[in-house]
């Protein structure tokens, strides 16, 4: 299936003016489970599907963010004026869509959405509890992300017995064309995944034990709260550089007992300055996606 078969583009009348007849499926955004911030300007090109959106997550243009619990609509009123004498009003400006967002995922979340905070630098998809993914087409053809302008995370909030801790995040739809006019869907049967399958990437720990002259490197892998080895790494999960030149390693070796990785790479000398990480955003064969920090260890 192309991807122009998925949206919903449709031109009822040369006129501009959109028919108003009821005749076909109602379509409504439910409540907001999900946002995908996506590289701005970027334009699906092909089929949306799991292995395609996992591959732009891979690639960075696609950041997930799940758990949204509450999404409350901060739009302000239209600006309207009243023409002295007449008392005649006019419309003189409509104000972006604005949103609040509500997260209950964690302090760590929390630093996430702080790192995320910027302006007019991503554009925006949604989820809904119907798992219907909502955007924007294009006059050109295509479906994009909805234009963000301010994306600013909020007060970190933990919970004090009454109320549970919350994650927040504020921002604004700056195009409203390209939602009152161009607003694009596609629906639960057009996809072949569940929006939260697209979880985010996590965060990697690596640590390496000291390098001695030779070939081989241990290190361990543990997520952010450092009690979870992250296991299934292969070895061209991970990036190795000697002296800033490529050093990859050929072999790897996992050991459940000691939750270290042993990666054989060509020989090391004394006094290389050695760095090791994983290769980029990676998808293990479960299905879960990490990238890591970059260690330096110098050989001995």
């Amino acid at each position: 299936m192309a991807l122009e078969d998925q949206i919903n583009r449709v031109d009822c009348s040369a006129s501009g003016i959109l028919g108003t007849g009821l005749a076909g499926c109602r379509i409504d955004r439910k409540r907001v489970t999900a946002l995908g911030l996506v590289k701005k300007g970027f334009v699906f090109d092909e089929e949306i599907t799991k292995d395609y959106m996992r591959e732009l997550q891979q690639a960075g243009t696609l950041i997930m963010l799940q758990g949204v619990v509450s999404f409350a609509d901060n739009t302000a009123e239209d600006t309207i004026i009243t023409r002295e004498g007449s008392g005649e009003k006019v419309v003189a400006g409509k104000m972006p869509y604005e949103y609040l967002a509500t997260f209950d995922n964690g302090i760590n979340f929390h630093k996430a959405l702080t790192s995320l905070s910027s302006h007019n630098a991503y554009d925006l998809i949604l989820f809904d509890v119907d798992n219907t993914l909502f955007g924007t087409t294009q006059k050109t053809g295509g479906f994009k992300g909805l234009t963000l302008g301010m994306f600013e995370n909020g007060k970190y909030t933990g919970s004090n017995g009454t109320d549970a801790s919350s994650q927040t995040v504020s921002f604004q739809l700056i195009n409203r064309i390209e939602w009152d006019l161009y607003a694009g869907w596609i629906t639960n049967d057009e996809l072949d995944f569940v929006y939260s399958e697209l979880t985010g990437v996590n965060e990697v720990l690596i640590t390496p034990s000291p390098v001695a002259a030779g070939t081989s490197i241990i290190v361990n892998a543990f997520l952010l709260d450092k009690s979870h080895p992250v296991e299934g790494l292969l070895f061209g999960d991970f990036k190795v550089t000697k002296n800033g030149l490529a050093n990859n390693p050929t072999a790897a070796v996992y050991n459940a007992s000691t939750k270290n990785y042993t990666l054989t790479v060509p020989a090391l000398l004394a006094a290389q300055i050695v760095e090791v990480s994983l290769n980029g955003i990676v998808l293990t064969p479960s299905d879960v996606l990490y990238k890591s920090n970059i260690a330096t260890v110098v050989v001995t």
